[in-house]
């Protein structure tokens, strides 16, 4: 960078904290009158050892302007994004940063849970040992995870994080229960009418067919000409219905029959897969169960099913697999501290 490029980037700096500061003060104190946020220490900073951060947006930081510096920081952040360095420490601490100074910045709060469940775990894929991939895996997931529940702390009268949480949980974590508990909080405020319908594909994959459909109801009276509610609804109730209320029956043979009809015809699909696998589960014939949730488990995005495989594997003495979901799980029904981002 040249030094007219350099001076003028400094007078830049200037300008937006002369200009921008009054705005930031009025905002910051609103949120302290109105209950909104409480003020955070500077020390929050020192004690996170954030050397990263560059020295004229630690003097900002320093000075009170914490609006100004937040804003800042998430530019020189989304600079480091722009040249490959995404995956770095450096770019996570300006991210992590960013939340200390401005809680109630939402967009921060979800780059930063992404790239944690997201990126790093797919970076984790890097570790030639197995188990030691599995649990660097497991930790990034828990570390986003833990990130959102703290948005969500701060920001707790919005939809957005609890969103990304549930979202997290049903598209990485494949927990279906954790997913749909958060969806739900999600739905208490305003919000995109998509979020109801994936909170039955949550039940539906879980798989729950009676809450699945209690949900795309819900969504056809919110929205008669919701096509995709409609169609799932008819759809379960002409394959999945009868061999669920067989099982409740006690009739498992009757309902594996049934389900065998559809996977001769789709052998690949994942809720016959889920729902035989549970049936044989309810009948108390682990070593089913355990064979099913592994096919099902095959599929590449099928975490879920691997966990459910891996769990009866323990109890079957069998080689439990290192799965990433499985080992968070047993940390969290061991309660075993969990670190927080």
């Amino acid at each position: 960078m040249s030094k007219v490029n350099k001076y003028s980037w400094w007078l830049l700096v200037i300008v937006l904290v002369l200009v921008l500061q009054p705005v930031s003060d009025k905002v910051n104190y609103e949120r302290l009158v109105y209950g909104l946020a409480r003020p955070m220490p500077a020390t929050r900073l020192v004690e996170k050892d954030f050397t990263v951060i560059p020295g004229v947006i630690a003097g900002a930081i320093l000075g009170g302007f914490r609006g100004v510096a937040a804003a800042m920081l998430w530019m020189k952040a989304d600079e480091l994004w722009d040249s490959g360095h995404g995956t770095e420490i450096k770019y996570l601490s300006m991210l992590r940063a960013t939340t200390l100074l401005d809680p109630h910045w939402i967009e921060p709060w979800r780059i930063l849970g992404w790239h944690l469940a997201y990126n790093l775990y797919v970076e984790a894929d890097k570790i030639p040992d197995e188990q030691a991939r599995a649990k660097r895996k497991a930790e990034y997931m828990r570390m986003g995870i833990n990130c959102l529940k703290e948005g969500i702390s701060w920001n707790p009268n919005r939809y957005d994080l609890y969103f990304e949480l549930g979202w997290t949980y049903y598209d990485k974590v494949r927990n279906y229960d954790e997913a749909a508990k958060w969806l739900r909080h999600a739905i208490q405020f305003k919000h995109p009418s998509y979020i109801e319908r994936l909170i039955a594909h949550a039940y539906e994959r879980k798989p729950d067919i009676p809450k699945a459909l209690d949900w795309y109801d819900y969504c056809i009276k919110r929205n008669p000409a919701d096509g995709t509610a409609y169609g799932a609804t008819l759809t379960i109730h002409e394959r999945y219905l009868r061999p669920w209320r067989l099982m409740e029956q006690g009739k498992y043979d009757e309902a594996i029959k049934e389900l065998d009809y559809y996977l001769a015809v789709s052998p690949e699909d994942t809720l016959p897969l889920h729902l035989k696998a549970y049936i044989y589960e309810r009948a108390g014939n682990l070593e089913k169960a355990y064979q099913w949730w592994s096919i099902a488990g095959k599929q590449p995005l099928n975490s879920h099913a691997r966990e459910r495989a891996a769990r009866l594997a323990r109890i079957l003495g069998k080689p439990v697999p290192p799965e990433p979901t499985y080992i968070m799980r047993q940390q969290q029904e061991m309660a075993v501290p969990r670190p927080r981002f």
